[in-house]
């Protein structure tokens, strides 16, 4: 994958299960609703505390992509000396509005029906520890990209699953990018995937994980313990 499909993926936590598909509202009236977002600006936003994400996944979205770009600004200049406390707080902001555990699963393919719980929880952390640090990589390399919600509409009462859908603009051209997101059993919308530009890292993992247990006769041990520095 080339370095500059990876830091838009990163952008946009690609992720699991779907491709991309075409645009609903026009870019005009969304940006009436939403913001360019860029680094620009920015500001730290604590997105586990913001209010009105169970009821509106959108703003979900537009408060993470405000509070990921405020991260970049704050880090950037120290990093790698700060190293660990960036990948942190990058695991603190994500981790409650992103699907990691039925991720890691569907990455895990078939291997999930053989795996044993100890194997299942060691690989889930394992993937959520791979995608925070491949996704803070390629937030480090963001410099003049904008981003837009496109497809902003109200949420009906009875919906579970939501497609939220971003424009990347860099260096004169246009990324579509989209979440998949779905309610959680405590009725909070959280990202159940997410594509960019025709990539489908989840689809791409999951062949990898394919791969690496047949090289080693079906070993979810040495697969698990080796993935952390195969996918970084």
């Amino acid at each position: 994958m080339k370095s500059n499909q990876l830091t838009l993926v990163s952008v946009g936590v690609a992720f699991i299960l779907s491709s991309p598909s075409s645009f609903g509202e026009s870019e005009r009236e969304t940006k009436e609703i939403f913001p360019e977002r860029s680094l620009k600006g920015t500001k730290e936003v604590n997105v586990k505390s913001i209010e009105g994400y169970k009821s509106d996944p959108f703003d979900l979205i537009d408060t993470l992509t405000v509070s990921l770009l405020a991260i970049i600004s704050n880090y950037k200049n120290a990093y790698p000396t700060k190293e660990e406390v960036f990948f942190e707080t990058i695991m603190a902001q994500m981790s409650p509005h992103v699907d990691f555990w039925r991720m890691s699963r569907s990455v895990m393919g078939s291997y999930r029906t053989e795996a044993t719980e100890k194997q299942l929880l060691e690989f889930t952390e394992v993937f959520r520890k791979s995608m925070v640090e491949t996704y803070g990589r390629g937030l480090l390399s963001f410099n003049d990209e904008k981003i837009n919600i496109i497809n902003r509409r109200e949420i009906l009462a009875d919906e579970v699953r939501v497609s939220v859908k971003q424009e990347i603009h860099s260096s004169g051209k246009v990324y579509p990018l989209s979440y998949s997101m779905k309610k959680n059993e405590n009725g909070e919308w959280i990202i159940s995937n997410v594509v960019i530009d025709g990539i489908n890292l989840g689809k791409t993992l999951r062949n990898q994980f394919r791969l690496a247990a047949q090289k080693n006769n079906g070993n979810l041990d040495v697969v698990i313990k080796n993935w952390l520095a195969e996918t970084n």
